[in-house]
Parts: C-alpha cells; structure tokens; sequence
C-alpha cells in the first residue's frame, strides 16, 4: 500500500516538473524578441495601435517602423509575418529595414504584422522554436510561429466563421488567421482588429503600394507567384515577365473576387492602394515534408518534397540533386533561405520600379540589396552587429 501511495507521488512529482519545463519553454517563446538594426534612413518607430488605440495593450499590437526621405514622392507599405509560421517573410523584412535608403518618398514596415501568432509554435507539428542566421559576428536567431492569433489571445473559435462584411462563411480557425479578416473592423475580435489597423494605416498615410509577404507549399499552386489586385495586375505582370528573365522564375496571378478576407483582395478594395501579395517556395510547410527541422527551414532540403517533384506534384524548380539554375547562372538546390530572402527582395523592387513606369507621379526611389546580391553575398551578410551600431537604431522587435 505504501508503494502504491509512493509511486503516486513520484508521478505527481515528475508531471510538476514535466509541467513547470514546458511552462517556460511556452513563456520563453512568448516573449522572445528579436533584435534589429535599422538603416541610417529610418525616422521613427510607432505602435499599430496609432491608428487602432483600443489595440494597444494587446498581442495584436506590434511595432511600424519609418523611412522618410522629406522629399516628394510616392509611399510604400511592406507587410511580414502575416504568417509567421512563414519566417522568412520576417527576415526579408529585418533586411530591408537594415539596408534601405529612401532617396525620395516615404516606406513603412511591419517586420510581424500578427505579433500575437509570432508567440507560439504550429500545435500538433513538432516544429522547432527557433531558426538561426550565419553572420560574419555570430549566429543571429528568429522565432517560428504559428499561422493563427494565438488562442490565449482570441478564442473560442466559432463552429463557422462569417467573413465581415461579406457574410461569407469560412473555416472556423481562420477567424484568428490575419489573411483572412481584412477589412477588419474596430470592434471585432484581435485579428480583425488588426487588419482594421493596418488598413487605418493604409488608408491614414494614403499608401500606394502595398506587399504581403508569404511563404508557400512547394505543392501548392500559387508557389513563386504575385498575386495582384485588378488595379495592381499591370505591375504584377511586367514585374514577373522581367524577374522570370533576368533572376528567377516568377508567376502572377489575379485576386480572386470571390474568395474573401485576403490582403489582395480587402486590401485593394477598400483604399486606393496597389495591393500585392508575394509567395516563395518553402518546403517546411508542405505536409509530404520529413522531420521539422531547423536545417530543413535553412537549407530547404527535404527527399520527401523531391520525391513529389520528380511524381510532378509541386509548382516550382525543386531540385536537391543536381539543383536548378536561376537566370543569374546560379545553380539552387533545393529552396535554401536566401534564395527565398532575395525572390522577396527583388521582388518588392521589381513591382516598386513598375509601379513608377505605369504612374510616374507615384515614383520612389528606394534602395536596398536584392536577389543577385543576398545569392551572391547570403543573407547574413546584409544583418547588422547590435553590439557595434549605434543604440539608437537597435531595436528589439
């Protein structure tokens, strides 16, 4: 009987302490914070919640990061981390804000636009916590988050959720997934609220262009691809003809009118800005992939994901043999994280230079490193040491 009692005890005792590791493993990720070191053309650092107060306070709030030129020109929105289960999409940011010179208009970025889903894992899919970055002064590392509002944040979910204003009826969870909510409204729930936010934003400074960047299953269909709103299809194309010339194959599709709360779509709708989304190939998210782990999220590499490839089940160059060669003459094996950093970057200054053609009274000039220089050079490489740059641009994001 005593044994019994003793055992009990034992496993109460060891759940506690099962219990209290994994606390602060979860507490640890919650409040993680990367750090950024902004370029000498950044002006100010304001929350979201500037244009929503009622977020403030709140995971939904999340820093918007300034580079204004003071001289006449158009402006530009660049959104990352919609999906931060996308983490790339962050990272292409970090190194825009690193690197930029804003000759003349005015740029915003939000680095993790749904700050609340940045602080947990994807549930249920053994994925790492955490992916580091080769750079010349050490090791610089990010998060992994999840693709919806953290439900310590936004729950209970709805059995069906009805899309404002549409009335359409969609998935349950995608009530907390921020590429589904937009327009938002002011007194939704925390995701809504955001995308309301953002759109205050857009429609307060008058954006004239907008990115969403996005990371893709190397078998869905919209892999490597722009998808533009009607009034942003003419850059979208131009854009993707000359990108899939001179650097890498890009695809363009139009947003569908039928399909609701998408950036592209509520984005464009309801301002006047020229909306565009943006999707890389990552074989991290696939659901053929092998273990998550953070070399797959590095290196791309994954004999499952080639395996679809060779069946002729994926929608982009996937190659981790022999690898394929990009316009550059660059030979890609699999679908590595610079490769995925630089198609955001040239793509944003490829749809940037399009826009100035087709509406010369929108023109910017803006600078910052792109596909040829990040395959060239690797991404670490444009990442700034904290520890050596002025405290005033460092900040923890």
């Amino acid at each position: 009987m005593k044994n019994a009692v003793y055992l009990k005890i034992l496993f109460l005792v060891l759940s506690g302490i099962l219990g209290i590791l994994g606390g602060i493993e979860f507490y640890e990720l919650r409040h993680y914070q990367e750090t950024v070191v902004v370029s000498e053309d950044f002006t100010e650092r304001i929350m979201l919640s500037t244009y929503l107060p009622n977020l403030e306070g709140t995971w939904g709030d999340t820093p918007v990061y300034v580079f204004d030129s003071g001289k006449p020109g158009g402006s530009m929105l660049i959104c990352g981390g919609t999906h931060p289960y996308e983490p790339i999409t962050t990272l292409a940011a970090y190194v825009i804000m690193e690197n930029i010179k804003v000759e003349t208009g005015k740029v915003y970025i939000i680095p993790v636009s749904n700050r609340s889903a940045a602080t947990l894992g994807m549930r249920g899919n053994g994925y790492p916590k955490y992916y580091s970055v080769e750079t010349a002064w050490g090791k610089q590392t990010y998060r992994i988050g999840d693709r919806e509002t953290n439900p310590l944040d936004q729950w209970p979910d709805p059995y069906t959720y009805v899309h404002y204003p549409s009335g359409q009826n969609l998935a349950y969870q995608d009530i907390r997934n921020l590429n589904r909510t937009y327009p938002g409204r002011p007194d939704g729930t925390l995701t809504e609220r955001i995308s309301y936010a953002i759109m205050e934003l857009i429609r307060t400074e008058d954006i004239d262009i907008f990115f969403d960047f996005h990371e893709a299953s190397l078998m869905y269909p919209v892999v490597s691809t722009y998808v533009a709103h009607d009034r942003a299809m003419d850059i979208g194309m131009m854009a993707a003809m000359m990108l899939s010339a001179t650097q890498f194959p890009m695809k363009i599709e139009a947003s569908p009118k039928n399909l609701r709360g998408l950036t592209h779509r509520e984005v464009g709708d309801f301002s006047n800005t020229l909306a565009l989304l943006m999707e890389t190939p990552q074989p991290f998210i696939d659901r053929v992939a092998g273990r998550m782990t953070e070399a797959l999220m590095v290196d791309g590499i994954d004999e499952f994901v080639q395996t679809a490839a060779e069946k002729g089940l994926v929608y982009c160059d996937y190659d981790i043999h022999e690898g394929f060669t990009d316009a550059l003459g660059n030979v890609i094996i699999g679908a590595p994280l610079d490769y995925r950093v630089g198609r955001h970057l040239s793509g944003t200054l490829e749809a940037l230079n399009w826009m100035g053609m087709f509406f010369p009274e929108k023109a910017m000039s803006v600078s910052f490193p792109g596909y040829p220089e990040i395959m060239e050079n690797g991404t670490g490489y444009y990442l700034h040491d904290p520890s050596k740059a002025d405290k005033s641009r460092v900040f923890q994001n």
